[in-house]
């Protein structure tokens, strides 16, 4: 047969008609590709954050062990907790941000809670033994606790619970203990969220990546009432 030549063959060019537009973008999906690409600036630059301090630690410790061999034990030392300690976090930045976890029980779960900062403790008594998180559910929670974990300069307790069936109480406790300046507009619509990560520095990332994690993933992310006012109230996680 020869080649077809009908003008139905030829490549389309030109908008879409209305009734063959792909469909919208779902909840928390960037305005623009330009969102996604600040959103993968950001990223990046944090991950060098997160991996600068803990690499500087372990190249300067086997410095002092090569030039220093009176102090090569302590230096090999002071190597060893930065790795352990930086192995922990990628582990956990890994699920986190890269969804890499899959369904989580509570042993995982607190095995990745390992890669939390050393001033923050995350009490997880309050979630049932036989609880488990299914993969989007995992990828929201471990979210939230680096979240919960940065609303805490000052060190404290991330107490986790739960909130009945399909739901998750996390409550952060510890002096000057806050979510985020903005933290509910982004819960309530992607719209702020994307529209603060246009203006984020990277360290203040986590705040709208855990809301745009939320929307897309159908967890509602609210806040519960509290016996009185308090910069860091208990958050509910309401799992789709």
């Amino acid at each position: 047969m020869g080649r077809e030549t009908s003008e139905d063959a030829s490549p389309r060019v030109g908008p879409l008609p209305d009734d063959a537009q792909p469909d919208a973008a779902g909840p928390g999906a960037p305005a623009s590709p330009y969102d996604g690409l600040r959103l993968a600036e950001l990223l990046i630059a944090r991950f060098c954050h997160e991996v600068g301090g803990p690499a500087g630690t372990l190249a300067g410790a086997v410095e002092i062990a090569r030039t220093e061999p009176g102090s090569a034990a302590e230096a090999l030392d002071i190597a060893a907790e930065a790795a352990t300690g930086l192995a922990a976090r990628l582990r956990l930045l890994r699920a986190a941000w890269a969804g890499a976890a899959g369904t989580l029980d509570i042993a995982a779960l607190r095995a990745l809670c390992a890669g939390l900062p050393r001033h923050v403790w995350v009490d997880l008594e309050g979630l049932a033994a036989d609880r488990h998180f299914p993969a989007a559910s995992a990828q929201v929670l471990l979210n939230v606790l680096l979240l919960a974990a940065e609303s805490l300069p000052k060190g404290g307790v991330v107490m986790v619970g739960e909130a009945g069936p399909d739901a998750t109480l996390v409550v952060p406790r510890g002096q000057n203990a806050a979510w985020p300046p903005g933290f509910a507009a982004w819960m309530a619509d992607p719209a702020p969220a994307w529209r603060a990560l246009g203006s984020a520095a990277p360290r203040r990332l986590q705040g709208p990546l855990t809301a745009l994690l939320a929307h897309g993933a159908g967890t509602r992310l609210s806040f519960a009432l509290a016996a009185d006012a308090e910069a860091a109230p208990p958050l509910l996680l309401h799992f789709a």
